[in-house]
């Protein structure tokens, strides 16, 4: 009967925590909405007045420029090698077969509430 209660003690403390988180994310999303459309704004105006930093107490704000490649989607890989190899197209795609297929998979076992409606 012991182990019978801490596992319901267990469960309502998960059940809990988990509530708690997803209150937790809410505001937090909330807030990275707010955030990003003072950034779109700070951003303009930066720009605007050829600002690259600004001081304020505590440090600076500094608008900054990063690129990044697009994803690697399955579509891309393939229509790359189609083109880098136009002379044998059954080379390509079977090279992209093999580096599709080649990829690790991870198996991640977890827990999860599902609210009946």
């Amino acid at each position: 009967m012991d182990d019978n209660n801490e596992l319901i003690e267990t469960v309502k403390n998960w059940i809990n925590v988990d509530n708690q988180i997803k209150t937790l994310q809410k505001e937090t999303k909330q807030r990275r909405d707010i955030k990003k459309e003072l950034t779109t704004k700070l951003v303009h105006i930066m720009k605007e007045k050829d600002l690259d930093f600004m001081n304020i107490t505590g440090g600076q704000i500094v608008r900054t420029h990063t690129k990044s490649k697009a994803p690697l989607s399955k579509k891309h890989l393939l229509t790359t090698l189609l083109t880098y190899f136009k002379h044998d197209p059954t080379i390509a795609t079977n090279l992209g077969k093999f580096i599709l297929d080649s990829r690790q998979e991870k198996i991640k076992e977890n827990i999860k509430k599902k609210i009946i409606k």
